[in-house]
């Protein structure tokens, strides 16, 4: 998937699996969120979140597919689901997995936690460091998957206190660092794109790349410019805290904005 598009879901997918978690009370019942990318004014990716979240657990998983013109000269389709505990209001995953497709190669990522900072990895297929720049074993420790990250900053949300934060994070191939500001409200419009309007909360998303970045001619590519990310969180479920509402960025392709276009109880 191109670099700049294939960042952007990255951030949907996260925020949109993640920010849906903060642990308030045990939820009786599974819940479905749809979304719809759209770059240039036209959709390039479908996403689905099935959250299941209790007052000491969490499952969360995603799936996403491009679409459109975009999915037809870079077909791209992925899944991930973590699992973890909640402790003390912060999220500790044990395991996460995620595999999918890239012009017709599979692809597939492993982490799992001990519970006292370290983490085994399984990637494959591996990445040839003639390609991509390694992770160096000693960034690993201490870090989190990408589904879980939010949730530690999205408690905040939940709680009132905001979204502003810092998450490092571990995806197997790259380690990076997920940044979080608190804008303010934001009142969103009815339209056709989306089952929301209202007032949601503004949350602005950069992350920086510290290693995992990938060569050209054996070089370091210096990490793509963009604007922050615009992330709207607002409840739209009964019982549960914020989920992601909508989305803005950028990309080469154009505007970058995701709708909610479903949210849907799921029984146990």
């Amino acid at each position: 998937m191109p670099t700049s598009l294939r960042s952007i879901p990255a951030v949907v997918l996260v925020g949109g699996a993640v920010a849906a978690l903060a642990p308030s009370a045990a939820a009786a019942e599974k819940v479905r969120l749809g979304y719809a990318i759209y770059a240039g004014g036209f959709e390039v990716l479908q996403a689905s979140i099935l959250l299941d979240v209790g007052r000491d657990g969490y499952e969360v998983e995603v799936s996403a597919e491009t679409q459109g013109l975009i999915g037809t000269f870079f077909p791209w389709r992925n899944l991930s689901r973590s699992v973890g505990l909640i402790r003390e209001g912060e999220a500790e995953p044990r395991s996460h997995r995620q595999s999918g497709t890239w012009r017709g190669r599979e692809r597939a990522v492993s982490l799992d936690y001990d519970g006292s900072g370290g983490v085994t990895a399984d990637v494959r297929p591996p990445d040839d460091p003639a390609e991509r720049d390694p992770v160096p074993p000693e960034m690993v420790p201490g870090t989190t998957d990408p589904l879980s990250a939010v949730l530690s900053v999205a408690t905040g949300v939940a709680s009132g206190r905001g979204c502003t934060g810092t998450v490092p994070v571990f995806d197997g191939r790259r380690r990076y660092d997920l940044n979080f500001r608190t804008v303010g409200n934001r009142q969103l419009v009815p339209n056709r794109y989306s089952v929301f309007s209202g007032s949601a909360v503004h949350c602005e998303v950069t992350s920086t790349v510290l290693a995992g970045r990938w060569k050209q001619d054996g070089v370091i590519t210096e990490q793509e410019k963009r604007a922050p990310i615009a992330l709207m969180l607002a409840p739209v479920v009964e019982g549960l805290p914020p989920v992601p509402v909508r989305l803005e960025g950028e990309s080469r392709f154009g505007d970058v904005i995701m709708h909610l276009t479903s949210a849907d109880t799921v029984p146990q």
